[in-house]
C-alpha cells in the first residue's frame, strides 16, 4: 500500500526546451537523500502533456536507473487519450520494474462511467503493476465518480487514488471507499489538503511542494504518526502558506520551478510551451511568510 510523501517530479528543460536529464538525475538524488517515500515521473507537475512518447520513456528509464537500489517507491504516469497507449506505457513500466502506474481519465472528450471503467480495466490488466487512479477534473473534464472508484477497488483493478479536487465532500466519499477496502491508498494532490487527509484516515499525498521543501512534508508525516499535534499544526500552517505560490504563478510547474530557485536546487526555470515560466520574485513574499527563507 502506498503511503507517505510521494513527489511528482518536476522536469528540467534547457533554454531550447530540450530535456535536461542531468539536472533531473541530480534532483532525484536530492529527494532520495531527504527520505521521500516515492518518486512519480510523467506527472502533471512533470509537464508530461507537452512531451513526446519517446521523452516520457526516456524519463522513465532515467528514474528506474536512479532508484534501482532505493527503498522509495517509483511511479509513472500513463495518462493518455488512447487506452492502447496507456497500456503500452504500463507494460514498459513493468519491464523497468516500476512499483505502480498512475492514470487520469482521457482528457479530450466526455466519457461516461462505463467507458472510464473499461479504460482503467484495460490498463490494470495490461500489466502486473498496481494502478493508482488520478482524479483531476479541472484538467480532464472527466471526474471519477465515487461509485466507479469503489467498483475498481472492489474488483482489485485499482490500488489507490490521487485526489486533486478542491472538495472535502468528494474526499470524504473516497475515504468511505477506503473504509470498505483498507488497503486502498487515498492520496491527495493539493498540498493544503494533506493534513486534512491524514486526520481523516488517508494515506498521504502526491504533492508538488515536496519537490522544494520535502523536509517540511516529511516532518508533518512524522508528527502525525507520533501524535505530536502541536508540531503537526505548525507544519500544516507552513504547507498551507506555501500552497499560495500556485495562485501567484502561471502553473503548478512554474510555481515549483520559481520556488526551487530560492533553495539552489538542481531545477531549471523554463517551462515548455504552452506553459509560461515564472520569475522567482513572484513567490518570495510567500516563502518569507511561511518562514522558509529569511
Amino acid at each position: 500500500m502506498l503511503r507517505g510523501i510521494i513527489v511528482p517530479l518536476v522536469s528540467s528543460f534547457n533554454e531550447d526546451f530540450s530535456l535536461d536529464l542531468q539536472s533531473m538525475r541530480a534532483h532525484i538524488q536530492y529527494l532520495l537523500s531527504q527520505g521521500v517515500n516515492g518518486i512519480f515521473v510523467n506527472a502533471s507537475t512533470s509537464e508530461f502533456f507537452s512531451m513526446s512518447p519517446d521523452e516520457q520513456i526516456q524519463i522513465m528509464k532515467l528514474a528506474a536507473e536512479e532508484l534501482e537500489d532505493a527503498s522509495s517507491a517509483l511511479l509513472t504516469g500513463v495518462t493518455s487519450n488512447s487506452t492502447e497507449h496507456s497500456v503500452k506505457l504500463a507494460k514498459i513500466a513493468q519491464e523497468m520494474n516500476f512499483d505502480a502506474v498512475v492514470a487520469a481519465p482521457p482528457y479530450y472528450g466526455a466519457f461516461g462511467e462505463e467507458a472510464l471503467y473499461q479504460h482503467f480495466k484495460a490498463i490494470a490488466e495490461g500489466s502486473r503493476l498496481p494502478l493508482i487512479l488520478y482524479d483531476i477534473p479541472s484538467a480532464t473534464g472527466n471526474p471519477l465518480p465515487p461509485s466507479l472508484v469503489e467498483k475498481l477497488a472492489k474488483e482489485k483493478l485499482a490500488a489507490g487514488i490521487k485526489v486533486t479536487r478542491d472538495s472535502l465532500t468528494y474526499l470524504l466519499d473516497i475515504l468511505a471507499v477506503k473504509e470498505k477496502y483498507p488497503s486502498f491508498s487515498v492520496l491527495v494532490g493539493f498540498d493544503h489538503y494533506l493534513p486534512t487527509n491524514l486526520l481523516l484516515g488517508g494515506d498521504g499525498g502526491i504533492v508538488a511542494g515536496a519537490n522544494v521543501i520535502p523536509s517540511v512534508y516529511l516532518a508533518l508525516m512524522r508528527a502525525y504518526e507520533q501524535g505530536d499535534m502541536e508540531a503537526f499544526a505548525g507544519f500544516a500552517k507552513q504547507i498551507a502558506v506555501f500552497s499560495m505560490v500556485y495562485s501567484r504563478c502561471n502553473s503548478f510547474a512554474g510555481a515549483i520551478k520559481a520556488a526551487a530557485q530560492w533553495f539552489q536546487l538542481p531545477v531549471n526555470l523554463p517551462c515548455r510551451p504552452p506553459l509560461l515560466a515564472d520569475e522567482p520574485a513572484k513567490v518570495e513574499e510567500i516563502l518569507l511568510r511561511a518562514e522558509l527563507i529569511k
